[in-house]
């Protein structure tokens, strides 16, 4: 019976070091501010989310949304309180999980996959994949593209491959390091086509009239999300607050103003009432 309940004992006290150093596990939250500042993975070849602009600064709505969640975290636009960290396609999940910055905001799409990679707050925005050809091209619909004579650019990621491989699948591929890259080899006739995400594609033939979008999406209307390391709910919790707050609430204002600037029309309020005039 002593053995038992010495067994007992050993077993409860096990747990409650276990329950203790759990409490004391700091999340990411604590972290960054304690710290003072947070650190963000963008793109800086994805206008309008993320672009060095004319003045050699990163700029765009990827940069807007996260400066807002850095004012947010310190109640200060002080740019002191927010570091950016610019990166591939290739290299965002590793970010995240290896601890270089501590949230990415980089044109991602929620997509089942991903899911099991890192964890995603809701969508910040709307998208879909579309497809960008010259605008004096020939085609007209993805049947076009399905021929052995066309070139397609896809970005060093799977779910390009696949898409292409689904949609066009006689057709050669080009993979290259960024969405910026991809435009370029359109416009400059490196490759016949190429997939973006629909309000990237907006932003570049609004700027470039040699470029058009074709018709069909490639996919559903998805969403973009800001994206970290899965496991930290506290911090999950905070950005997707902000999120929300952005998207329907006391953030709303600012997060207009923005999407208007770079998009040239109002965002809807995810409070759809909000909405009706």
């Amino acid at each position: 019976m002593r053995k038992l309940i010495g067994a007992v004992c050993m077993l409860f006290a096990g747990l409650l070091v276990s329950q203790t150093s759990a409490a004391q596990e700091k999340s990411k939250l604590d972290e960054v501010l304690a710290r003072g500042k947070v650190i963000v993975g963008v793109s800086s070849e994805s206008p309008p989310f993320g672009f060095v602009n004319e003045k050699g600064e990163l700029a765009g709505f990827d940069i807007d949304v996260a400066k807002l969640i850095a004012k947010g975290l310190f109640g200060s636009d002080d740019p002191k309180h927010i570091e950016f960290v610019k990166q591939s396609s290739a290299a965002r999940w590793e970010n995240v999980n290896s601890g270089k910055v501590d949230f990415g905001i980089h044109v991602a799409t929620v997509l089942p996959d991903r899911i099991a990679r890192v964890a995603f707050t809701r969508g910040y925005i709307d998208s879909s994949i579309v497809v960008i050809v010259k605008a004096d091209s020939k085609f007209k619909t993805f049947a076009d593209l399905n021929n052995d004579k066309v070139s397609t650019a896809i970005l060093s990621t799977p779910v390009q491959a696949e898409r292409a491989k689904q949609f066009f699948p006689k057709a050669k591929t080009t993979t290259l390091d960024s969405i910026g890259a991809q435009f370029t080899a359109v416009k400059g006739g490196r490759v016949d086509a190429a997939q973006l995400d629909e309000p990237v594609a907006l932003w570049y033939a609004a700027q470039n009239k040699d470029v058009r979008i074709l018709d069909e999406r490639m996919t559903a209307v998805t969403n973009n999300a800001i994206y970290m390391k899965q496991g930290d709910f506290k911090w999950w919790l905070a950005l997707d607050t902000y999120v929300n707050e952005m998207r329907a609430g006391s953030m709303f204002n600012d997060y207009s103003a923005s999407y208007k600037k770079w998009f040239g029309k109002d965002a809807l309020n995810t409070k759809y009432y909000v909405n009706v005039k």
